[in-house]
């Protein structure tokens, strides 16, 4: 079974986060900051990460940074997300390691789609 880990500091958001992604039938682990999530992605070496930049202890960009330099994390696809009032552009996060971009408040099917796009067949 596939497994995603997601996270994002705002309870509703992880919430709707983990509604939506149930759909998928993967396993899904869920952070509260960018550190746990950091920790946990190399202990569960999920199949993909759907991160928020905006989260307390350590952001989304810098975990996605670490994310790439580690060697047992460095291919996990990262879904990045973000509000919209934020300055971080679709080109910052690509250029950071990010396979893709969604602002949020996000649209649960178009983010089930870029989900599906990036899980392994089967």
């Amino acid at each position: 079974m596939a497994k995603i880990l997601i996270a994002d500091d705002e309870t509703y958001s992880l919430r709707l986060l983990q509604m939506t992604l149930k759909k998928t039938g993967c396993e899904l682990v869920a952070c509260k900051n960018g550190k746990e999530a950091l920790d946990q992605a190399q202990v569960e070496l999920p199949d993909l990460i759907v991160i928020d930049v905006m989260m307390p202890v350590m952001d989304g960009l810098t975990a996605l940074a670490e994310l790439k330099k580690n060697e047992k994390t460095k291919d996990i696809p990262v879904i990045m997300l973000t509000a919209k009032g934020q300055s971080l552009t679709r080109t910052e996060a690509e250029d950071s390691g990010a396979e893709h971009f969604v602002t949020k408040p996000f649209s649960p099917t178009e983010l089930l789609v870029e989900v599906k796009k990036r899980l392994p067949a089967g």
